[in-house]
Formats: structure tokens, sequence, C-alpha cells
């Protein structure tokens, strides 16, 4: 019998952070999770105190020794013709082709290289006929990835780094975050050879390798988020770019796989369309984050709840957002909230002066207005758009609000002008997006 604190450990470890079923390379056979604890559990009763000798964190001690023992492999991979199934690695069943092929060449470098015994692939690994181990998955799949020893990426259309562009593993929607998860990745080229000279393609410091920036001209994400990317519901307007132009065969997978770059868990529901996916995605972002980015979006609004126009139909919806000045944020926990009557938002009001040049004719329109603030010492904010009301010298019109394809503008009377320019004096302007058309 071993240490009570190591059983705890080993107990937990093995029942919330490994997948589901792991493959045994020794036997090439899968073992679910209570298999997987009866084969390791003589590794962790010969654990001792001597083992456990640190000097700050017990239970980091712990959970070192216990990864140590359990490490794995994961694949991260476009599937191709002829995957092998679960049903034919339970049964024993092999067969010839690419995605046969695939399997063993993955479990070959992940034990000679790695001295992994234990691997999980996703065309092999889940039991996709049981709804519940499949949600499991989906669900969890961020931190499988993340805890793997090792992560093989393989590019099936790439021999060369400058071939990233055209290859399809940087335009599918589950591979996002099978780049930003693991802790150690290598990439390989469609020959099995290494990309890089690195036994691990993201522990060196970004200068030193040259495979990091070409991920990040192909991807627009950052070398530190690549290096050390840390989940969570903040700057989702930039982490939604990531994804908008990925592609996934469910359509609902869009707002599946971003599951855990956000740290938020929705119910899977396949058949509900992917705006109600998404839609549920962005509300869950809402109900634990206060950052105002979730809501910095131009585009196709969701056509769910018909009460709001508030939410994004699509990743894509974050392509091009309009900056905000995020210097006007506070620490005071913003409040976002979806109710029958639609978006509840608490907003920060602050004194500002539009300040716009007069365009004659009286009716013409122009695209963009400045405003200044005085309190926040902001002397040029410009917002862009297909069109603005002008603000008229003279009329019947003057000061009055008018309508626009993209915004409504609304403002007090004018109070003065200075030459040829407009100064309107606001406790605040509202601005409201509307679809054009």
């Amino acid at each position: 019998m071993g240490l009570r604190d190591v059983e705890d450990a080993f107990n937990r470890y093995i029942f919330d952070e490994v997948p589901v079923r792991l493959l045994y390379l020794p036997q090439m056979k899968l073992l679910d999770r209570d298999s997987l604890k009866r084969l390791y559990q003589p590794h962790m009763d010969h654990i001792t105190e001597a083992d456990l000798n640190h000097p700050i964190d017990r239970s980091a001690a712990i959970g070192g020794k216990i990864r140590e023992q359990l490490k794995y492999g994961i694949l991260s991979h476009r599937w191709l013709s002829l995957e092998p199934s679960f049903q034919d690695i339970m049964s024993g069943k092999t067969l010839d082709g690419p995605g046969w092929d695939k399997l063993r060449e993955f479990c070959r470098v992940a034990n000679k290289v790695y001295g992994v015994e234990l691997v999980w692939s996703d065309t092999c690994c889940i039991d996709k006929t049981s709804s519940s181990e499949l949600d499991e998955s989906l669900r969890c799949m961020f931190r499988w990835y993340r805890n793997a020893h090792i992560c093989i990426a393989y590019l099936a259309e790439t021999t060369s780094v400058h071939q990233f562009h055209n290859d399809e593993w940087f335009t599918r929607g589950w591979t996002l975050q099978e780049l930003l998860a693991p802790r150690k990745i290598r990439f390989f080229r469609k020959d099995w050879i290494p990309l890089t000279n690195y036994t691990i393609d993201k522990d060196r410091p970004a200068a030193d390798q040259p495979i990091l920036d070409i991920i990040t001209e192909v991807t627009s994400i950052s070398s530190q988020d690549l290096q050390a990317f840390v989940p969570g519901p903040f700057q989702v307007d930039t982490r939604m770019v990531w994804a908008a132009d990925r592609k996934t065969t469910r359509s609902e997978d869009v707002a599946y796989s971003l599951m855990g770059i956000f740290d938020v868990s929705i119910p899977i529901a396949y058949g509900e369309g992917a705006q109600r996916a998404f839609f549920r995605l962005v509300e869950a972002i809402m109900q634990v984050s206060n950052e105002p980015g979730v809501l910095n979006w131009a585009g196709k609004p969701a056509q769910i709840h018909r009460l709001s126009t508030a939410f994004p139909s699509a990743p894509a919806c974050y392509l091009g957002h309009p900056h905000y000045d995020r210097s006007l944020a506070t620490d005071e926990k913003r409040e976002f909230a979806l109710t029958n009557r639609g978006l509840r938002i608490q907003l920060l009001v602050i004194p500002i002066d539009l300040v716009t040049r007069l365009i004659p004719p009286a009716t013409s329109i122009q695209d963009r207005a400045t405003f200044r603030c005085n309190a926040f010492k902001i002397n040029g904010l410009t917002i862009d758009g297909p069109s603005f009301p002008v603000l008229e010298r003279t009329g019947t019109n003057r000061g009055k609000q008018e309508s626009c394809p993209s915004e409504i503008v609304h403002c007090l009377p004018i109070d003065t002008i200075e030459g040829d320019t407009v100064i309107c004096k606001n406790s605040s302007f509202c601005l409201q997006r509307l679809e054009e058309g």
C-alpha cells in the first residue's frame, strides 16, 4: 500500500486529467481509465517519502512523479483516407492505407524519440458511438493536449516550413487549440522527418526558432502566445480573429473547438446549428468575463435572440474589429447579462466633444467623426464608418439626429461654430450598429 496522498492524487489525475482511453503501445491495446489505474498502481505504490523531498510544495512533487509515470504522446493532424477507428483497434484489426500508416509512424516516433508507451489519437481513441464519451472528449480536449508529454503535429502537405501557408492544418478549427494548448510540440513533415533540428519546437527563445515567426505570420498569433498560451475569457476580440478563417466539418464545431481557449464549457448539441452554438459560446464567455472586447465586433449579428442584435454570428465578425481605447477600462466589474429584454450591460458614460468639419452642401455625408475628451486627456478619437450624418450649419434639421447605414449618432443641438468646425457639447455619445440595407 502506497502513501495516501499519492493515492488520492493518482486517482484524481487518472479520472480528471488524462483522456478517457489511451493506446498502450507494448500491446497496441486501448486501456480505459480503470485499466490504466490497475496497470500503473504498482508504480505509485513504490513512491516513497524520499522521492517527495520537496522543500516547498509536496503536492507539486507528487504531481511531478505521477506525470513522469503516466506520460503520454498526443497526435495533432488532419484526417486522411482509411483512418483506423475505435472499433478497429478494439477488434485487433490492422489494415494498410494513409491513415493506418500515419498511426504507425506516430506511435514509432512517440516511443522511440520521446520514450512514451501511451499515446492518444482522436481517430481511434474515442468511441464515437457513445454520446457521453464524445461530449466529455470535446469538452476536455484542450486539457488533454496541455497535459501531454509531447504533441506531435503531422503536416501531411508540407516538406518545408515555407509551405505552412498552404497546409490545411493551419486552416482547420480544432487544430487551433492543438497549436496553443501543448506545452511541448514537435512539427513533422509529410515524410515524418522533423521540420526543425530541435527536440521541442516551443521551449527555446523565439529569436532562436524561425519556425515561430513563420507560424505567427500564418496565424497572426504572437510568439508569446504560441510559447506560453494562457486560456481564459480575455482578449476575446483578438483571439476570435485567430479562429475567424478556420473551417470545421460540422458547423457547430466552430464554437465547440473554442471552449478550451476561452476556458468555458457549453453542452454539446450537434444539430443546433452554427449560429446557436456560437451564440451560447459568447454568452458563456460573458458570464465569466468583465472585458468589453467580447462585444467589439462588426458584421452580421446572430439571429437567435430576437430582442437583441448585440451578439455576433461567427468568429469572422471580429475580423477588422474596431479599436477601442483600453485606457478607459476600469477595475470595477462590468455586468453583462442576457435577459428576456435583450442584453443588459453597464456602460461608462464620459463627457466628450464632437469635433467634425462641415462638408457643403448641407445634405452631404462624411465617412468619419472625431471626438475629444478632456477628462481622459484624449485629443483625437476617430471613428470610421461608411457614412455619418452631417451636422448642419443652418436649416430645420439643425442638431437633429440623423441615421445612416452603419451608425446612429445621438447629439444635442450645436453650441458654437468656430470657423468651418462645428463643436457640439455632449454629456455622452451613443453609437448604435445597424444592419445595412
